[in-house]
């Protein structure tokens, strides 16, 4: 028997198709080697994002928004948290079922609910700011089947504790954490943050789940106003019970610190967010604005207290064809106590008359008329005061008694309260201080004198003057038991829009200081365009009333009347 060599060709092909077998067989899991090798050294930061976004997702959410509170902590304005319901129909099991279990625990009918499945593409909200028990219900049930595919969305909600109070001033923000009107807008970078995008993991199932090792930083702060909510309380009451008793179309009441320059209450009525009517309005004052004049001629010393005004038969002519009556005396002088008492127009006239143009409008703008007082808030009028070489005698004798001269609300009390401080006129202040964050507070109602409008003396003399008209004149109906009250009337007709002044369309007003000799509060109360025709001493001083009684009574503050006996009645 033959035997074939070991080196026959036969062997020699059967082991070269071995090698190459197994070199064959080796090249895939090399070329599997080098790719995993490539794709993990040359483009692990690539494939690791992917991964990293199939697994979690950054979500937008609403932050939390600071608070506007009053001057002694009590939270006008702040935001609670609240979900929202949406539904992500790519994780969704049994459509039926969930259509039917929403509609049954937000009471929203299935036909909206389809009506938004069958336009949305995959996501859409079922429901914005649920309430507390549907979101308990929600909740309980999104780790079972039937809860696949649905998300509660976390967002903050701005609430009002106090109501409508103050919302004149705070303003509105809106669900994007922006500040739309009053407050809220003027301090709307300190009071907001971003929206945030929180990580969060989509479980199996499509269940969101939020990553707790990711802490947020609370950075907004807390805004403090001037105005106490007590006191804003009084003021808008009184407010809305005058409005409505004449049937005015708008109302006004301010109180203020003269001292400080503080406000501590500003009512608009009807209110409406961000619009407050005590730093936007405008209209000519009419009689309150005689304490300006009589003041600024007593400190020119133009005339003095116990002067006698000659009213010419109750019929002055001021110029050609322009006469001016008082019909509410029969007086043939009036002292300047009396001219306040009555309110005379021809008394005022006159003595504007004497002051003189360029004087009498110095003390205007002294005490701050035709500028606006920069208390910080958006939409501040400045008023209206024309330069004194535009005037001619009658622009000045109409100036004495109010007419002709544009001002704001802010800018009268601000005014009665610089007689009120001894003559200093003071900034006004509605913003207290803001706190933030870390800690820093920034006070912004620091006591800042503006300028001496009148010599202290003159001042004194004044606030005399202006007793004597409550306890003797047109303010009779603003007196308080125990307290001396130093006020002024005003009752001005408005410009008709057919040109000249409309005998049926007025503005009715009191503006006062509180107890006279060591005054604590100003208050001035603004009757717009009242249905039932009625006077500033018939309307707005009881209502001055209202407020300063109970003021004093929140603060306090002792009587200061030296014959005052407790339980006597005015």
């Amino acid at each position: 028997m033959l035997k074939r060599p070991l080196s026959s060709p036969d062997v020699f092909n059967v082991k070269n198709r071995m090698k190459i077998a197994v070199k064959v067989i080796l090249i895939a899991p090399l070329l599997i080697f080098c790719k995993l090798f490539y794709m993990q050294t040359f483009q692990h930061d690539e494939f690791s994002s992917k991964a990293e976004r199939a697994i979690y997702n950054y979500l937008a959410e609403d932050r939390l928004r600071g608070k506007i509170l009053d001057v002694n902590g009590r939270e006008l304005a702040e935001s609670v948290r609240t979900h929202s319901c949406g539904v992500n129909k790519r994780y969704v099991k049994d459509k039926n079922k969930t259509v039917a279990f929403l509609s049954e625990t937000l009471g929203i009918p299935k036909s909206r609910i389809l009506e938004k499945w069958n336009r949305a593409s995959n996501f859409f909200f079922v429901a914005k700011k649920i309430k507390p028990d549907n979101y308990i219900k929600i909740s309980q049930i999104l780790r079972t089947p039937l809860g696949q595919g649905l998300e509660l969305t976390p967002e903050y909600e701005r609430i009002h504790p106090y109501g409508q109070s103050v919302l004149d001033i705070v303003g509105a923000a809106n669900s994007k954490n922006l500040g739309l009107s009053g407050v809220e807008k003027m301090f709307n970078s300190e009071l907001s943050q971003d929206i945030s995008k929180r990580r969060a993991k989509r479980a199996r199932r499509g269940e969101i789940i939020y990553d707790r090792k990711l802490k947020e930083e609370l950075s907004v702060a807390n805004v403090y106003l001037t105005i106490d909510e007590v006191a804003q309380f009084y003021a808008e009451t009184a407010l809305k019970r005058a409005v409505d008793s004449v049937e005015a179309e708008h109302g006004i009441a301010l109180v203020q610190e003269p001292k400080t320059g503080k406000i501590l209450a500003a009512a608009s009525y009807p209110i409406k967010d961000g619009q407050s009517l005590a730093f936007q309005f405008t209209y000519e004052p009419g009689s309150t604005f005689k304490a300006i004049a009589v003041s600024s001629a007593l400190d020119a010393g133009v005339v003095s207290v116990t002067d006698s005004i000659d009213m010419e038969g109750r019929r002055w002519e001021i110029a050609r064809g322009v006469v001016v009556r008082d019909n509410q005396h029969k007086k043939d002088f009036l002292s300047i106590p009396e001219i306040m008492q009555l309110s005379s127009n021809i008394g005022a006239g006159k003595i504007a008359v004497e002051l003189g143009a360029k004087n009498l409008f110095y003390y205007i703008k002294a005490f701050g008329f035709g500028t606006k007082t920069d208390i910080n808030f958006n939409g501040e009028s400045k008023g209206n005061v024309l330069p004194y070489n535009k005037w001619t005698k009658v622009d000045t004798a109409t100036k004495g008694y109010g007419y002709g001269v544009a001002v704001t609300p802010i800018q009268l009390i601000n005014a009665y309260s610089t007689i009120a401080n001894g003559g200093v006129l003071m900034q006004p202040h509605l913003i207290d201080r803001i706190e933030y964050a870390g800690g820093k507070v920034e006070k912004l109602s620091k006591p800042v004198k503006i300028r001496r409008v009148l010599r202290e003396e003159t001042a004194h003399t004044m606030t005399k003057v202006l007793e004597s008209v409550v306890e003797a004149g047109s303010g009779k109906r603003a007196r308080i038991t125990g307290y001396n009250v130093a006020g002024k009337t005003g009752t001005a007709e408005k410009l008709s829009k057919e040109g000249g002044y409309a005998k049926r369309s007025h503005i009715a007003s009191f503006c006062g200081f509180v107890p006279a000799s060591d005054p604590q509060f100003t208050i001035l109360v603004v009757l717009d365009n009242p249905a039932k025709y009625t006077f500033g001493g018939t309307a707005a001083a009881p209502a001055f009333k209202e407020i300063a009684e109970r003021l004093l009574a929140l603060k306090g503050i002792a009587p200061d009347q030296l014959d005052f006996e407790p339980g006597a009645k005015i």
